[in-house]
């Protein structure tokens, strides 16, 4: 069993036996072991606590009352041998503020501290219910058949049991699709929880923090890769235990990297899910952040890493993206656009000499407790290199990137080489930089004078070697292809007549070959 040494949450449903009624519990610090639900909200808001209701809770929360997916939860956490659980609108006094923005600083221990996570994947809203939602397929597929086994060479007899697959092409293909795990709060509760019990459309799902098996492959853990957006990696930061299985490890970068949980997280499972209100997406953040922060001893700065702020500066929204309207959100980290984002997928052992901003300061005014929550305003001081986009000569001005993506997909249309409407992809034309703006831009011939008449600045960042500028050389008569060097840097203009702040615009990249990036001023830059 997990430790029963921690400390309960503020409040928890004491579930009672089958022959009483549950009811709100203010723990007081008392110790115990306490399960979670993770449920989707649906259009409109479960059975809730409230200032009005709180002491009746208090008294009895009636069965009868309870949504199905609540109802259900309580009979499993009765059954499991378990006397609290922890649900979210219960336990959460939802019409005050502060109990919110309190209680939402302690998710962290809530979920990491709890012994199992009861996940009702398949329900769109607290009346689908957990059991009954996820029956979908059960209805249509074989039932276990058992056939005699025996092998002579090893003395051995028995019986093994067979039945149809169930899930499509495999048991973890359409956990992540599932109504639940559509949505963002939900990504730190499923990486924080130690075991987690997933009640999927299809089948059941275990996961702890070495396996994940499931009801359709009991003895199977081919799941293993769907872990990279588990808690399993995540709990290895900061050891020496970084595990190394070909299936997971080809979606991190390195072993040695601090942040080769943290981005492919971000980037390529929170990214995709859902969140109703702009303000929440460091809220919903908030626990994991923690964890790692804890693992690492970095210092979290409004989704990015202090000590890996260069690297964590060059992420570049998809076209698809909007700006998000939270008007407290810095222009410099990823949460100012809606996601998806995308960083720049560079190794920290890819850092290259030179070019690199000086980071003078990060003030960041936070909205409640939580440090690694809500904030309201945030300012990055930098010492960098950079120059205006009115002093690129004619005969070497920007390529602007209409196609947007990652650096290995930012591949110039022939246009730009050429007078034709070709849209084959070629590399940049030599000597030039290239441009691509966090907004697709409606003209992209216009970009440049666009640029000028806002006042933009290139401000040089990092420089990072990369395989995806291949630089040819002659040694002894003999062309050599090696790495070239690629300087990234953000496109900012000013936000006054003045100049004295900037916001991100866009980002740049300069091959170091080429020499463009010698020469330029140096500068104290304020971004908000």
């Amino acid at each position: 069993m997990w430790s029963n040494d921690h400390i309960l949450p503020t409040r928890v449903i004491d579930v009672g036996s089958e022959h009483e009624e549950p009811f709100l519990l203010e723990s007081n610090g008392t110790k115990g072991e306490w399960l979670t639900l993770s449920h989707c909200w649906g259009g409109g808001a479960p059975l809730q606590t409230t200032s009005y209701n709180l002491q009746e809770n208090k008294s009895s929360i009636p069965m009868e009352s309870l949504p199905e997916t609540f109802r259900d939860a309580i009979i499993l956490t009765r059954r499991l041998g378990y006397q609290y659980i922890w649900i979210d609108s219960l336990c959460i006094i939802q019409n005050i503020h502060e109990d919110w923005t309190s209680e939402s600083s302690q998710m962290f221990r809530v979920y990491a501290n709890a012994s199992i996570n009861l996940s009702a994947s398949a329900a769109h809203n607290p009346k689908d219910g957990i059991f009954e939602s996820g029956n979908g397929m059960r209805k249509y597929s074989a039932p276990l058949t058992t056939l005699a086994c025996r092998s002579e060479t090893k003395n051995l007899q028995g019986v093994v049991g067979v039945r149809l697959q169930m899930g499509g092409n495999g048991p973890f293909v359409l956990l992540p699709e599932e109504p639940l795990h559509r949505r963002a709060w939900v990504l730190q509760e499923s990486v924080l929880s130690p075991r987690r019990i997933d009640f999927a459309s299809t089948q059941l799902y275990w996961e702890c923090r070495t396996a994940l098996h499931t009801e359709g492959y009991p003895q199977s853990d081919d799941g293993q890769s769907f872990l990279t957006a588990s808690g399993r990696k995540l709990h290895q930061l900061g050891t020496r235990k970084m595990e190394h299985n070909p299936d997971i490890d080809k979606y991190f970068r390195s072993a040695k990297d601090p942040m080769s949980w943290w981005y492919p997280m971000l980037y390529d499972s929170y990214r995709d899910r859902g969140i109703t209100m702009d303000h929440d997406v460091f809220p919903a953040l908030a626990g994991v952040a923690e964890e790692v922060a804890r693992r690492t001893g970095y210092h979290y700065k409004a989704g990015l890493w202090l000590e890996d702020l260069h690297r964590g500066l060059l992420w570049q929204p998809s076209y698809s993206s909007k700006k998000t309207e939270d008007k407290s959100c810095p222009s410099w980290t990823w949460a100012s656009f809606k996601l998806p984002s995308r960083d720049r997928r560079l190794d920290i052992e890819s850092y290259a000499e030179g070019h690199r901003a000086t980071i003078l300061d990060v003030d960041l005014k936070i909205d409640g407790e939580n440090e690694f929550g809500r904030i309201s305003s945030g300012t990055l001081k930098l010492a960098c290199h950079v120059k205006a986009f009115s002093e690129w000569k004619e005969h070497l001005l920007p390529v602007y990137n209409e196609h947007g993506g990652d650096f290995e997909s930012m591949r110039m249309s022939t246009r730009y080489l050429h007078s034709d409407d070709s849209v084959a992809y070629a590399p940049p034309p030599a000597g030039r930089i290239l441009c691509t703006t966090d907004i697709r831009p409606d003209d992209v011939n216009a970009c440049h004078s666009d640029m000028i008449q806002r006042k933009a600045i290139c401000a040089q960042i990092a420089s990072f070697k990369t395989p995806d500028c291949r630089v040819n050389s002659y040694y002894r008569g003999e062309e050599i292809s090696h790495w070239g060097v690629i300087i990234y840097g953000l496109i900012l203009e000013p936000i006054d007549e003045l100049g004295q702040a900037y916001r991100r615009i866009g980002i740049v990249e300069i091959a170091e070959e080429d020499g463009l990036a010698d020469d330029w001023e140096t500068k104290e830059v304020t971004i908000v």
